[in-house]
């Protein structure tokens, strides 16, 4: 993002991934030392609504634009008991990992994804550990732990495996549910002692 100074003029640029996400932020300028607030465009005629899900759902977001495997997926996570929320553009997705909670999220590899991490690369910690992440049709060979960690995902799915798909969406998932385990121990045992 581009910004000048409404004091001396001077312009400078600021990473996207250092925009904090509010409508209106102050900085000073590295010029001048003057104060500048800098406030968002703040349409929101076409911002998605945040989703409403029972209590204690489980809930999968899948932006993934090949119909033909978004369909199975959305079928996978239905046979589970799965709620799910799709994205059809790029926009939506953005908008919908940015406003909602998701358990799970399958993203399908392109060019278009990466707004969609730079969201996700903004959570912290805790939030990023708690949600189970999935890239399917990925140019690389599916359960490749290193391509994963490569990706910020827990799990790639190749294209090349595409007709086993749901076969390798069951094995991410227990993969998932045994990394998670741990974790889940430890918060139950903070609890219990404090």
């Amino acid at each position: 993002m581009e910004i000048t100074c409404s004091h001396c003029k001077a312009s400078f640029n600021i990473p996207d991934d250092r925009i904090p996400e509010a409508k209106k932020f102050k900085l000073n300028c590295p010029k001048c030392r003057e104060q500048i607030v800098v406030a968002m465009d703040t349409d929101t005629s076409n911002a998605v609504a945040p989703e409403h899900f029972p209590h204690d759902a489980v809930v999968a977001f899948v932006y993934v634009p090949d119909t033909g495997i978004a369909g199975r997926i959305s079928y996978f996570f239905q046979q589970q008991g799965i709620y799910i929320s799709e994205a059809k553009t790029l926009p939506e997705a953005i908008d919908k990992v940015r406003a909602n909670y998701y358990n799970i999220m399958v993203i399908e590899e392109n060019e278009n994804m990466k707004p969609v991490f730079e969201v996700i690369k903004k959570w912290n910690g805790l939030r990023r550990r708690e949600a189970n992440i999935i890239l399917v049709n990925t140019n690389c060979r599916s359960m490749q732990a290193n391509e994963a960690f490569l990706r910020g995902v827990n799990t790639v799915i190749g294209r090349s495996d595409n007709e086993r798909l749901e076969y390798f969406m069951e094995l991410a998932m227990g993969e998932y549910k045994t990394y998670i385990e741990p974790w889940d121990l430890a918060s139950q045992h903070l609890h219990m002692k404090g």
